[in-house]
């Protein structure tokens, strides 16, 4: 079975001007679902067995994914809002059926054709959801569209005028704790090994002694330090590779893949820090709206690669200080394992584990999420780390 989702959105600000193409514009003697007579969406939610068995080819390839061929015949579908909403739509088919779903606007100007999220929001105006069939693979499909009613935060241009964040803020410079069970300051024993208590932060060593460092910058030559310590942003926009070199200059390691899972499970393997049952809001593990999406108001191409924006992180109900939420942390006493941020583990080919503040479960629940589709030179808004280190005198 191949299951698309489609992710729809208009752009920051912008307001509907495509030329009004709403139910009646269409050709009574033109077969239905073409270009001339398309299926009106007329109320969600809304579903439909189709079949691009028949149907004729008008668009073979289209702006947003210009290298998919989309020679055989297309369904069209006309959605018309008269407020902004969040559109989801899905298209499933069976093989050796190959449909792909896009979004376009009036002007048959491609919007999106993304296969990964579900959710998308839709300014006022008209739209054209076209099922297009992939070469010669044409045959029965369902398509379904609805409104998500629980996003209502995100609807209407959530950060006022789309204002820029002013240049980062710095933090102040961490002091840890004494370390648990003879472990380094701002660290905690697990086994055989110690584990920061808070995702690090990074203060900058210079000749008259370390100064603060901003959370939301990315770091590259600097020469940064990792300290663990409560009530301060989280080191985010980093890579493996400094956060590695970081952890070092600490005294520290980043850990492996099997200290980090130890750390979060705890002694019986559990699957979230605090349990084996989903607690929602335990953690920082489910923001309602996707923060790139909500700041730049666009789920375009464009925003994907925008992810470096260190406005991102500085939107509310985002990154939390370290240890804000006092149920998310592991019998060990480590903090914020679930949640908040990526934490890189040392793997060369790239992992980051834990989740962050929007999602927990798409790789894997909460101490078993796991991203490896990165190398260890990625960085953006969502990673961070934490340190390990051997037990003094282990």
């Amino acid at each position: 079975m191949k299951s698309l989702s489609m992710l729809f959105v208009a752009a920051c600000g912008a307001a509907a001007s495509a030329p009004d193409a709403g139910p009646g514009s269409s050709d009574a003697s033109a077969p239905d679902g073409s270009w001339a007579a398309p299926k009106q969406i007329a109320s969600m939610p809304f579903t439909d067995l189709g079949d691009t068995t028949g149907a004729t080819n008008v668009i073979s390839s289209y702006a947003c994914k210009p290298a998919a061929d989309e020679r055989g015949g297309e369904v069209v579908y006309q959605l018309v809002l008269d407020a902004p909403a969040y559109v989801r739509a899905h298209v499933d088919a069976t093989a050796p059926v190959d449909v792909d779903a896009y979004l376009l606007d009036a002007d048959k100007h491609c919007i999106a054709r993304d296969d990964a999220t579900a959710l998308h929001q839709l300014l006022a105006g008209t739209y054209f959801i076209v099922v297009d069939t992939y070469l010669d693979h044409a045959g029965a499909y369902t398509l379904t569209v609805d409104v998500d009613t629980d996003a209502g935060a995100c609807l209407t241009n959530p950060i006022p005028s789309c204002a820029i964040f002013p240049t980062p803020d710095i933090d102040r410079v961490p002091i840890a704790p004494p370390g648990l069970l003879g472990c380094p300051d701002g660290m905690t024993k697990v086994t055989t090994f110690c584990v920061d208590r808070w995702e690090a932060a990074l203060v900058l060593d210079t000749p008259n002694g370390p100064v603060g460092y901003s959370p939301y910058a990315h770091p590259t030559t600097e020469t940064v330090r990792a300290i663990s310590a409560p009530g301060v942003v989280p080191q985010a926009y980093i890579d493996e590779k400094v956060a590695q070199a970081a952890c070092t200059r600490a005294g520290k390691r980043l850990c492996t893949n099997t200290e980090w899972l130890r750390a979060c499970q705890g002694a019986t393997g559990t699957t979230y820090p605090y349990g084996n049952t989903r607690m929602p809001g335990v953690c920082n593990d489910a923001r309602a709206c996707h923060p790139a999406i909500q700041y730049f108001e666009s789920s375009g191409n464009e925003v994907w690669s925008k992810l470096g924006d260190s406005s991102i992180d500085q939107l509310p109900a985002g990154l939390l200080p370290t240890g804000s939420l006092d149920g998310c942390v592991t019998e060990d006493g480590a903090f914020d394992m679930m949640g908040n941020l990526h934490e890189w583990t040392d793997d060369p080919a790239g992992t980051f584990r834990g989740g962050f503040y929007v999602d927990t479960k798409l790789n894997g629940n909460g101490c078993l999420y796991a991203t490896t589709a990165h190398d260890v030179n990625q960085w953006d808004y969502s990673t961070g780390f934490r340190c390990c280190a051997d037990l003094p005198g282990g």
